[in-house]
């Protein structure tokens, strides 16, 4: 759906009623009357349209069906304007449609900066279905609208002004947003934070918030400003806000260094939000706190144990502080290190000897992003494996893997159902018994080396793959003939097969085509090469889905 659509929708949406009498003259035959379903009720319509919130084309159809739908529906499609991107037109529209429904007053105080949109009143008062907000999206849709005005304006300094002051008018007008992400626009010249603090109507605004996005940026110039209106904002919020489910906090230009760190109050104000929360189930963190604030960061972190779920976290230094509170988050389900902590061997020497030895993890997916080097990494993730005490069920390490980690995995993860690794030929080879002993839906396993697989190899690997196999992916370097002898002596039947291969031609298509023709199993087949339009042409007729890397 357009921003043409939205704005349009209120003049061009057929008011009918949800039941429309027949005429009097019009006899209805009594088989039509029992087909004719009973109308839904408002209670109904509205649960169907709640999952269509990411839909917003067929949204805008349901709109247009008659008075009740469109009452339902627009709110929803007005629920969060800044979620994506605007460019152009979009933002054009979308602010002319927002200012339309200001009172004269306001649209006076935008005459006066030389901004005027002759446009009628609309059916909908759109700003009060405002939900979501993005800062950093709004700020580019409203540079993206100003774009789109006649160049003779001087419009630098009343862009500053204008957002600002369009920015408040759509928030104290607003019913109460559930989402909110604040983002430095580092794209706009004397870009800054929106003063949120400041607003009149602050409790009832934020009070019913659910998801929180906080990315501030360590290398802008105005960063102790906006610094200062983070923390005065995280201060007011924990006193009025008690059910976000969704904390995100990080330095949009994380360096590792001291920089990045912000100063000691205003992590005091940020642990505290954490700390009100009573149901917060996701928060995705970086050490932004220095070390003298650690204790208060993981107090907060304890304060969330019975109900957080996931926890994904980066550069975190202080691993023996981490540890314990893991354990006592027995909710916890995926945990994932965007960096791997690391930690002294003689602070290993203790974890060992009491926390590991007396207290398990109860997470079912971990992942890890960094590249592990040195022994220090290497024993924070293998501690962590062995903690889950065989709790695992994905594992997603797409890094290299080492034997001694390996060798941990090995003997902790016997219940894996998903397992992506990255390995050496060597250590694919070791690894080969374990894999066969697991009840896996999902494996990838991806070569370090590349090598080439000869047919005596390739069958090992097909013969080691467990019957409950479902997705598979794999970057074997094979012949076609090899990937045909490789399907035939897999003993599950694929529903997703990823290859990574871009020597593979039409005669690797073929391949697939017929394993998907006589399995009747293949739904996806995603490849790096390079397939005729003719070939992919039959081989959609057999897997519904393909798509190139």
């Amino acid at each position: 759906m357009t921003m043409t659509q939205q704005q349009e929708i209120h003049s061009t949406i057929y008011i009918s009623p949800m039941t429309a009498a027949p005429p009097q003259n019009m006899k209805q035959p009594a088989v039509i009357k029992h087909l004719v379903p009973h109308p839904l009720t408002a209670d109904c319509i509205e649960e169907v349209l709640n999952h269509l919130l990411d839909n917003s084309g067929t949204l805008y159809s349901c709109a247009l069906v008659n008075r009740l739908w469109s009452t339902l529906a627009i709110p929803l499609l007005w629920y969060h304007p800044f979620g994506n991107k605007l460019h152009g037109r979009k933002a054009r529209i979308l602010f002319e449609t927002y200012i339309s429904c200001f009172p004269d007053d306001k649209k006076n105080m935008l005459s006066i900066r030389r901004l005027n949109f002759p446009m009628p009143r609309p059916l909908f008062n759109y700003p009060k279905y405002l939900r979501g907000f993005d800062w950093g999206n709004f700020q580019f849709a409203i540079k993206e609208w100003f774009s789109t005005m006649p160049k003779h304006l001087d419009l630098s300094t009343k862009l500053q002004s204008s957002k600002f002051f369009i920015a408040n008018y759509l928030l104290g007008k607003c019913s109460g947003l559930r989402v909110l992400k604040i983002e430095h626009d580092v794209s706009i010249k004397d870009n800054k934070l929106l003063d949120l603090a400041s607003l009149s109507n602050f409790r009832f605004i934020f009070s019913k918030l659910e998801k929180l996005e906080i990315l501030y940026d360590s290398c802008c110039d105005n960063r102790m400003q906006s610094v200062e209106m983070i923390s005065l904002f995280a201060t007011k919020l924990s006193i009025c806000s008690r059910n976000i489910q969704h904390i995100l906090i990080a330095d949009k230009n994380f360096k590792g260094t001291t920089s990045s760190q912000l100063p000691s109050y205003v992590c005091e104000a940020l642990c505290q939000l954490i700390k009100a929360q009573t149901n917060l189930m996701t928060l995705e963190i970086h050490e932004f706190w220095n070390p003298d604030s650690s204790y208060s960061f993981y107090n907060a972190l304890e304060s969330q144990a019975n109900s957080l779920k996931y926890l994904r976290i980066s550069n975190i230094s202080q691993f023996h502080l981490l540890l314990p509170t893991l354990t006592s988050c027995t909710n916890l389900e995926t945990l994932e290190f965007q960096t791997v902590p690391e930690t002294n061997k003689a602070t290993m020497e203790t974890l060992l000897n009491n926390e590991v030895s007396t207290s398990q993890l109860s997470i079912k997916k971990l992942l890890c992003f960094e590249n592990i080097k040195g022994d220090p990494k290497i024993h924070t993730l293998g501690i962590t494996i062995f903690m889950t005490n065989q709790n695992l069920r994905e594992l997603y390490l797409p890094i290299e893997i080492r034997s001694d980690l390996l060798d941990i995995i090995c003997q902790s993860c016997p219940n894996l159902e998903k397992l992506h690794l990255v390995l050496k030929t060597s250590f694919l080879l070791k690894i080969l018994p374990y894999i066969s002993t697991l009840p896996l839906k999902s494996l990838a396993l991806i070569d370090e080396d590349k090598s080439f697989f000869s047919i005596e190899l390739i069958q090992q690997v097909a013969q080691s793959l467990p019957s409950t196999l479902c997705n598979l992916e794999f970057n074997f370097q094979v012949t076609s003939q090899g990937l045909q002898y490789f399907l035939g002596n897999c003993r599950g039947s694929l529903k997703k097969l990823v290859i990574h291969n871009k020597t593979m031609n039409d005669q690797y298509l073929a391949v697939v085509t017929h394993y998907a023709k006589v399995k009747k199993s293949l739904k996806n087949f995603i490849y790096d090469g390079k397939f005729s339009d003719e070939m992919l042409e039959n081989a959609r007729i057999w897997i519904p889905n393909i798509e190139s890397i």
